[in-house]
């Protein structure tokens, strides 16, 4: 095989990838939007529920509870979680115009613009990595804390309606926060499985799924939350 032809077909499978990684990152913010609908809807059906009971003059003070009240916190934190990874992908990949001109009044031969573009190409598929991995904490956690809501909300209901105590709905508070918590880190890290093939490849591929690993993503994250657009235009 030529050298043309080795860079021909890095080239195809640098698109290739690129391809995934922006097909996985349109995936991630599909998800996003619809959680962010169904979180505004729901929130929307419960403020419009009080404010009937309200003025029927039902009681519903046994309703606002600790588990009620948290419930309502993460559905809300999960709520801004969705908008902000809905808002937060950033793909980065093809050759803008000026990158164009540079390279024509820099008079590259044509295997070293061959060169130039398969390193461009290798930075931007480890930028979008970066960004996959991020969403993807973020829309893992925007799920979690829906379904955790939905636990909190349904024992809320419970203490209610059994009329518990407050003092054992406490105890049975930090109880379910207990467990909940210890299932919600599992599930957190479940979905992460670093499987090992039997014989490593010569290339190891690229995440296209999470990006990065969880350590590399949430590093990402706090140089996201980090930098300002002036760093990254540099």
């Amino acid at each position: 095989m030529t050298e043309v032809d080795v860079s021909e077909t890095v080239q195809e499978e640098m698109r290739l990838t690129l391809e995934s990684q922006v097909e996985r990152l349109r995936e991630i913010d599909s998800k996003a939007i619809e959680i962010l609908k169904a979180n505004l809807l729901l929130i929307g059906i419960f403020a419009t529920g009080i404010s009937i009971l309200a003025q029927t003059g039902i009681d519903i003070g046994g309703f606002v509870n600790l588990f009620t009240l948290f419930a309502g916190l993460l559905l809300l934190v999960s709520t801004a979680l969705a908008g902000i990874t809905y808002t937060s992908s950033n793909i980065r990949g093809g050759i803008d115009g000026q990158a164009l001109e540079r390279s024509r009044d820099a008079a590259y031969t044509d295997d070293e613009f061959d060169e130039a573009l398969v390193e461009s190409y290798g930075r931007w598929i480890e930028y979008n990595a970066e960004v996959t991995a991020v969403n993807d904490i973020l829309i893992t956690v925007t799920v979690l804390l829906v379904v955790d809501a939905f636990v909190y909300l349904v024992a809320g209901i419970a203490v209610a309606v059994l009329a518990v105590p407050f003092a054992v709905s406490a105890v049975l508070f930090v109880a379910l926060t207990v467990v909940v918590g210890w299932i919600t880190r599992l599930v957190y890290h479940m979905d992460h499985i670093n499987t090992r093939a039997d014989r490593t490849p010569p290339f190891r591929g690229v995440r296209v799924s999470k990006g990065t690993s969880r350590r590399q993503g949430f590093s990402a994250l706090i140089r996201m939350l980090r930098s300002t657009e002036e760093d990254e235009d540099e």
